[in-house]
């Protein structure tokens, strides 16, 4: 890479980087390119030059952040981390990352943006989804989760509780985690008898 193809890479991650701070603040509606430009120490028209529009910057921010995220779980999910650290990695993931996402306004902006829904919808069948189902299955095949259990079900229970989980604001996370991430992945892996969970303690 040359040194000008390095400063337009550089520029570009700081225009998504701020853009991202700015979603996650306001919201898709309430910003704009000038707030973009003053977070990002650039000019206004050299946003136009790398972004077509708000919305297209917007679309190629969360799109850049999702394919980051997904990195992230890759290693996460693949690396010989025992199961249960591995499980509780994936759920609060939120906690331990450098950045996340609002997901009240990502939600948001997939009902409006049908373009950026189409994506969302073949990112997740395609390599989110089967991520974790690949991660399920091996987990199945080391005895760690009970056979007994189907792969469905699993998805549907750390779903719903990933769901529970994004509306807790970023800044409450790491309180609520101290306070009711044992307890929850206690339930998770033991049920609410809390048997072997007790034995843990």
């Amino acid at each position: 890479m040359n040194g000008f193809e390095k400063r337009k890479q550089q520029k570009q991650e700081a225009i998504r980087k701020a853009t991202l701070d700015l979603f996650n603040r306001y919201g898709p509606k309430d910003m704009n390119i000038v707030q973009i430009a003053k977070a990002a120490n650039v000019s206004q028209v050299t946003i136009y030059n790398h972004f077509q529009s708000k919305e297209q910057l917007i679309r190629e921010t969360i799109i850049d952040y999702l394919m980051k995220q997904l990195d992230v779980y890759k290693q996460l999910l693949l690396n010989d981390y025992p199961f249960e650290q591995k499980i509780e990695m994936l759920m609060f993931e939120k906690v331990k990352s450098t950045e996340t996402i609002n997901a009240v306004f990502l939600q948001k902006i997939l009902q409006e943006d049908l373009e950026l829904a189409r994506w969302f919808q073949q990112f997740y069948q395609k390599q989110s989804l089967p991520l974790v189902i690949e991660f399920i299955t091996t987990a199945k095949t080391r005895g760690e989760i009970s056979e007994e259990i189907s792969i469905e079900t699993i998805l549907f229970y750390v779903e719903a509780l990933k769901a529970q989980l994004n509306k807790i604001p970023l800044s409450q996370m790491n309180e609520f985690n101290q306070k009711r991430g044992k307890e929850i992945l206690n339930v998770f892996f033991y049920g609410i008898t809390g048997k072997k969970g007790n034995n843990n303690e």
